[in-house]
């Protein structure tokens, strides 16, 4: 492609030049960035000579001021962004957390503006092209706002390392997107139908995983990843919570504040009691499918998938006319009881292993009169009947 000729005007750095049947402006401007190198920065497009001018003035006030990266990253895109963040951040990331982040960006995110240059996202450009397309293919707001975080975290660390001056947008109108299925907590009456249903209609499995879960608000990639060796205690009577898993495998917990040790109540304990002499039966016949010592296990005695315990609680609502739950639900159904009942926060915030670092440093490593006491208000609040062997 042919170089287009520029013309010098009366101004300074600026010059015009035929684009079609149109004159159009342009500036040319040299100068020494900090390390002393020369360099030149131009743009052209104009409709007149005082636009060119005015863009070429903003330019000179930002490298007089110091802010040279400003200036070079002037025609930075938000992919480019996207990557030169994911670079700086990867090492202090989880895996968890760079496949998030890359997953969000690459579906939702880079399609619709990645070549928009970082200058030009504004709140027109964010609403538009980005979260009305996705309005109207029915993602719900929860969804809507992770994208949004996601967007804007790449912003605050070009702002933070100078990329750019300021941030060109703000929150955008979610107005028209679906209230995602909101993590309520059930009512005792639904916990006890719940549990007493998997314990006289389904699998051993089931019922443990299900009552474990409500008894002690752990998150269920958790309860995958509990190990009989390492994790359960019945001498000590402490569940040690250390690992979660996914399905790319095990891996630490969310937080640092998720490794903690959980007092075994009475129900725990003879729950799990029943339910490891089950487990050494049936491993007796598959002990090569579980190396690793999970606690929970299929009937063909293999770990537990990702989505197993979604598809035994989709299973029970259907075939039982039960109102649709999640796993989270257990959670907040146990953090909800035991605040009602006057558990003090930090207490309840220890257990679950989800505390601000304020919280974190009040946990001690060995148990408090209030822990044992949050544990065994469970047993009084579910009566827990032994499982049903005569289905076996």
């Amino acid at each position: 492609m042919a170089r287009v000729k520029m013309t010098k005007t009366k101004i300074d750095s600026v010059y015009w030049y035929k684009q079609g049947n149109a004159k159009k402006f342009a500036y040319r401007y040299k100068y020494y960035d900090q390390h002393d190198v020369r360099r030149e920065k131009s743009k052209q497009g104009f409709d007149s000579i005082e636009k060119a001018e005015r863009s070429l003035i903003e330019v000179k006030a930002t490298i007089l001021d110091g802010n040279m990266s400003f200036v070079e990253n002037d025609n930075l895109t938000v992919h480019q962004l996207n990557e030169i963040y994911i670079d700086a951040s990867v090492t202090n990331w989880k895996p968890t957390t760079e496949r998030g982040h890359t997953y969000t960006m690459e579906k939702y995110v880079l399609d619709a503006i990645g070549r928009r240059k970082i200058k030009n996202v504004n709140n027109i450009v964010l609403q538009k092209d980005l979260i009305d397309p996705l309005i109207k293919r029915g993602l719900k707001e929860g969804t809507l706002i992770s994208i949004y975080r996601r967007l804007n975290a790449i912003f605050m660390f070009a702002i933070k390392n100078e990329i750019l001056d300021r941030k060109r947008f703000s929150t955008p109108n979610l107005k028209g997107a679906t209230e995602g299925v909101k993590r309520n907590a059930l009512t005792v009456n639904q916990v006890t139908k719940i549990l007493e249903v998997a314990r006289t209609r389904y699998k051993i499995t089931h019922y443990t995983a299900l009552s474990l879960l409500f008894l002690t608000g752990m998150r269920v990639g958790e309860l995958r990843a509990l190990q009989w060796e390492n994790d359960i205690d019945f001498e000590s009577k402490i569940i040690t919570i250390r690992e979660t898993r996914d399905r790319f495998g095990a891996r630490s917990p969310k937080t640092k504040n998720s490794y903690r040790e959980f007092p075994m109540s009475e129900n725990i304990n003879n729950l799990l009691l029943a339910y490891k002499e089950w487990h050494e039966q049936s491993m007796a016949s598959y002990q090569f499918r579980n190396p690793l010592g999970y606690v929970f296990i299929t009937y063909a005695g293999e770990p537990l998938g990702e989505r197993y315990m979604k598809r035994v609680i989709d299973l029970i609502c259907e075939k039982e006319k039960i109102t649709h739950f999640t796993p989270h639900y257990f959670r907040h159904t146990f953090v909800t009881i035991q605040l009602s009942n006057n558990i003090p926060i930090s207490t309840v915030a220890a257990l679950v292993g989800d505390t601000p670092e304020t919280i974190y440093k009040t946990y001690a490593h060995s148990f408090e009169k209030d822990e044992i006491q949050a544990s065994n208000l469970m047993d009084e609040i579910v009566t827990l009947n032994s499982f049903e062997k005569d289905k076996e």
